[in-house]
């Protein structure tokens, strides 16, 4: 009996199962009762690499799937059939009925795939979802892994979008995860004992049974009618212009080949696994320091063991770029010059037509500044294959539809009415940030730096391409983009993982959707060690063409996407941006937002004319924040609108007295810390109060 009559055995089976009970069963009571009416074979009872009873895993499968269709219904821990499911069973006999489950499942999956999103692999992180149903559980990474995500953007896909099964997801080692909140903040009951009550087992320490986790592996078989087939062909950049001296490319392009040197490997019978080449290595370069070797392990592996006939390989020489496609096996062959002692076959493609560095696609050009001989492309096929099509070269995919440019939304003037600012100074602004990538916001306190920099962002981006950070003196690079966290294995041993910060998070994002802006927004930016936070993503900043080596991951050609941009605050109360270092000035664009000019300046008088009809109280605040700001001396220490831009201080008589008292005298009070007394009380509102009327007085 083939697989798929096992799978529609066990549908039907299971069915019957609880049709013939007239009522609900357990998980256990329907599988006890399937394995008594069916024959099963050693291997269907044999376990799987993770302990879970193969017949019953593929039971769970189909009983989910007949549940999502509306055929069972499964909650509280206990099974039902429905009506629908009783005449499923009748109208088709025998395996018909996982055909017709299929069918509609199928038809249920295009449905799901109708859903408007930005981005369809959260249809898919969805689908996923649907899948883990009661009694069973799954984690962020192994959602992230199916779509190709991080955790992180999976965890603050799920708390904007929450579901039925929210909570069956858990961190890698089966606890709840610690930022869990229900949707309905009413709920009083713990996500554990809801999952106990579903049938989820735990144990003495909190953990829920791997048996019943749903990995990425069962997700792919749950969703294959989903998620797109990958590629087997690969794209490769092998250098070959200055092996030992000496340019190769040529002597490639005339004998139609590819080589590495290898010129201290001894003679190898291929194929050969990476382990054994790291053996053979470690041996015969074992003059060369640890991270030459594993640098030449990386190397042959990629050329000996991942290259296959089909792939496109590149190589450059003179400024002048070579494509071609591997057309035979890795080989070993004692070269005279020991510069070519490993060899694979290759019909160059434009060996009289290379093309220059400057007219590549992006982002060949910063991929290929990458110093490692063997560099893998596969990334970037797309824009190797759209470098052949321009070169008239027949390529087996079809060409892509064409993207849409990489832009701006316009400001529109309903953006500029509702921040009260003047249109044209928000559009350069915004052009500003288009062509400099990265810009700050700076100024006094209250002049609506964070405000003003996450409406901008909200206009020019979707609200999952927008992520917000507050820096502060103890940041760090590992905080910011990525580092090695401590997590707890299943074994219960302590490890670290590599996980992403939220700017790698960002560009990780940023990069499979090359024509959409994606914007960090980076608060208090100065109020952390910059060099420290950026390491070397500092370089890419300013050099958005160029590729570097992460410091904590293999990936040895980062490039940072042309379409991420960065918006920073910055208060100039807390540092004065005199303080701030030439390499900073020189990444960024600066725009300063004063109390004492546009658009800052009357921006309170507007909103206070806005509102005339609702004022009950205190309607000269206008007058007197500007006499205050003429009282202040320093003009970093001016105090911006937005401490009095809220309804409730128009709303009591003692309201605008309190915000002065508890928010805009401290302020003032620690700049002037040691100083007489009387110099605070010029600050205060009934000194503020005389100079006004002393002012109306004069001619």
């Amino acid at each position: 009996m083939t697989f798929a009559d096992r799978n529609a055995l066990y549908l039907r089976t299971a069915m019957e199962v609880l049709r013939d009970a007239g009522g609900s069963l357990s998980r256990t009571e329907v599988a006890e009762r399937v394995a008594d009416r069916l024959g099963l074979t050693a291997d269907e009872r044999a376990s799987d690499e993770r302990g879970r009873v193969k017949w019953r895993v593929q039971m769970g499968f189909r009983t989910s799937e007949a549940a999502m269709v509306g055929w069972l219904t499964k909650g509280g821990g206990s099974w039902t059939v429905t009506e629908s499911g009783l005449q499923a069973m009748l109208d088709f006999p025998g395996t018909e009925l996982l055909s017709e489950l299929r069918r509609l499942y199928r038809a249920r999956n295009q449905t799901t795939k109708k859903r408007q999103y930005r981005d369809p692999r959260w249809s898919t992180v969805l689908s996923a979802l649907e899948h883990v149903g009661p009694g069973n559980w799954t984690t962020y990474g192994d959602l992230a892994e199916l779509v190709g995500m991080s955790g992180q953007a999976v965890g603050g896909f799920m708390t904007e979008h929450p579901t039925a099964s929210g909570h069956r997801v858990m961190t890698v080692n089966g606890t709840i995860s610690p930022n869990f909140q229900w949707w309905d903040p009413e709920r009083t009951d713990t996500p554990r004992e809801v999952l106990e009550s579903e049938g989820v087992e735990f144990d003495e320490r909190g953990r829920a049974s791997s048996s019943q986790r749903l990995t990425v592996d069962d997700f792919r078989d749950l969703l294959s009618d989903l998620l797109p087939q990958p590629t087997n062909k690969r794209a490769w950049l092998v250098r070959g212009s200055s092996v030992e001296g000496r340019d190769l490319v040529p002597v490639w392009l005339r004998k139609e080949s590819v080589s590495l040197a290898a010129s201290t490997l001894r003679p190898v019978t291929l194929p050969v696994t990476r382990a054994e080449l790291k053996s053979l290595v470690d041996e015969d370069y074992q003059h060369k320091p640890y991270s030459a070797r594993e640098a030449k392990v990386a190397e042959f592996d990629a050329f000996c063991n991942r290259m296959r006939p089909g792939d496109l390989v590149l190589t450059t020489t003179g400024g002048k770029t070579y494509l071609g496609r591997v057309t035979g096996e890795a080989e070993y062959v004692n070269s005279g010059d020991k510069r070519s002692n490993l060899r694979r076959a290759v019909d160059w493609l434009n060996d009289t037509r290379p093309v220059p560095f400057a007219k590549l696609p992006d982002p060949l050009p910063a991929k290929l500044h990458n110093q490692s001989d063997v560099v893998d492309l596969t990334e970037n096929l797309a824009a190797v294959e759209a470098l052949l099509r321009e070169l008239d070269i027949e390529v087996e995919t079809p060409a892509p539809a064409p993207q849409k440019p990489l832009e701006f939304t316009p400001v529109s003037s309903e953006l500029a009415d509702e921040l009260m600012i003047d249109r044209d100074w928000l559009q350069r602004r915004t052009d500003l940030l288009w062509h400099r990538r990265q810009l700050i916001l700076y100024g006094p306190p209250g002049t609506g730096k964070t405000f003003l920099a996450r409406k901008i962002a909200q206009h020019l981006a979707e609200p999952s391409a927008v992520k917000l950070v507050q820096f502060h003196p103890s940041y760090t690079y590992e905080d910011f983009f990525e580092g090695f966290r401590p997590v707890q294995g299943d074994d219960g041993q302590l490890a670290f993982e590599l996980r992403p910060g939220p700017f790698r998070a960002l560009v990780d994002d940023a990069r499979t959707h090359p024509s959409d802006p994606y914007i960090l927004i980076i608060d208090e930016i100065n109020r952390a060690n910059l060099a420290k936070v950026f390491g070397e993503l500092y370089f890419l900043l300013e050099y958005r063409d160029d590729s570097i080596s992460l410091l904590y991951s293999t990936e040895a050609d980062f490039t940072l996407p042309k379409n991420v941009f960065v918006i920073g605050t910055m208060n100039t109360t807390d540092r004065s941006i005199a303080l701030v270092d030439a390499a900073m000035r020189r990444r960024f664009a600066f725009v300063e937002l004063h109390p004492s000019q546009p658009p800052t300046s009357g921006l309170l008088r507007e909103w206070l004319r806005r509102r005339a009809d609702e004022i009950a109280h205190h309607a000269d605040a206008a007058d007197l924040l500007d006499a205050l700001n003429r009282a202040i001396d320093d003009r970093e220490l001016a105090i911006g609108p937005s401490y009095l831009m809220h309804d409730y201080v128009y709303q009591r008589p003692d309201a605008l007295d309190e915000v002065w008292e508890t928010s805009i005298l401290p302020l003032l009070e620690e700049h002037h810390f040691g100083s007489p007394r009387e110099i605070l009380d010029r600050y205060r509102l009934a000194a503020l109060r005389k100079s006004i009327d002393t002012r109306s007085d004069e001619p």
